[in-house]
Parts: structure tokens; sequence; C-alpha cells
């Protein structure tokens, strides 16, 4: 059985870099005060509780991938990709993201039971992606987000959001055969 992504159209590709039209979808995040691996590890779990059941309706809810990161800014960045990691400007806070099942909307969407859990609609948007194999920690992510930094400007696109790490794979999965992606909003 496939795992479910976010639905999007690619526009463009060049080499390991797309740009992508994404379709909007529900996201459920929390905020960790720790650095990257530790907050990625600590909302994850948190995050699995939530849709393994620890809900109001006591329901399971099917597992999405990527799981992302970004860094949390002093005011709150929209844009999500399916698991995120947001870093604030200390390096200390970042927001961890699943992105729900499609057959849910913010109406049946089952309630957190952990109050630390936000649960919001994601709009369509554009996107630059960084493709790439390898394990995803935080001095990887630095070097990918600078390197689709240096693409962006190359093209003259402008990121309109702070930059989401996306991992797609169980941690067990070798380095080689992962899946992730350096997201931005353009």
């Amino acid at each position: 059985m496939a795992i479910e992504t976010p639905k999007f159209t690619l526009l463009q590709k060049d080499g390991k870099f797309e740009i992508r039209k994404y379709e909007g979808y529900i996201s459920a995040s929390v905020e960790v005060e720790a650095d990257y691996n530790h907050a990625l590890g600590e909302g994850f779990g948190i995050l699995a509780d939530y849709i393994f059941g620890n809900n109001r309706a006591k329901t399971s809810i099917a597992m999405t991938a990527p799981v992302t990161g970004q860094a949390v800014k002093n005011q709150k960045i929209e844009m999500t990709a399916p698991v995120t990691a947001k870093q604030a400007g200390d390096g200390k806070k970042h927001e961890i993201s699943f992105t729900m099942p499609a057959k849910y909307t913010l109406d049946n969407l089952p309630e957190p039971v952990n109050t630390a859990i936000s649960v919001y609609k994601v709009e369509p948007y554009k996107a630059a992606v960084l493709k790439f194999s390898g394990y995803m920690n935080e001095k990887n992510t630095v070097k990918k987000i600078q390197e689709l930094q240096m693409w962006l400007k190359a093209n003259k696109l402008e990121a309109k959001s702070g930059f989401v790490s996306a991992q797609y794979n169980p941690p067990w999965i070798l380095g080689p055969f992962r899946r992730n992606e350096i997201i931005a909003e353009i």
C-alpha cells in the first residue's frame, strides 16, 4: 500500500530542482523547542500519538509522507509541507508537521487531545523544491537550503516563506534510498 503524499502539478524540472503547484491540504503541527534533530524526533512522537488514536474520536488516521520541519519565526508562517520543521532565529524552536490524508477537512478531522497540536488548512501554493537522498540532519539541511537559495537566485526567484525540510522515509531506510526535499514557497 502506497503512503499518501500531497498532490501537486509539476511545472518545471531542472535536474534535482523542481517548480510545483501544490493543491491545498490539511496540516497538523506542533512547535517544539529543541535543536533540529531532537525537535524532529519529539514532534514526530507527539503527532504520531495523535494519528494513532490519541484524539477525541479515538480514531486512527493514516500516516502520510513527508514529515516536515521548519524553523519558527516570530510570526506564524502559513506555508508548510507534509511534515515540516521551522527553526527560530535562535535555532531552538521548530514546527513539525504531518499532512492529513486528503479525505479529511477541518470539519471531519478528529480533534487532537493534546492542545499543543494545531490543525489548519494550507491553501494551494507554488513552490521551488530541491530533491536529494541521504540522512536529514541539521548540517545537511543547512547545506541543502543554501543550495536551493543559490538556485532561486540564479533563476531570479524569491522564497516567500521559510525553507521546509521534508522527509519521506522511516528511519530504518538506508541513506542512499531515502527521499528528502527542501521546499520553499515562491
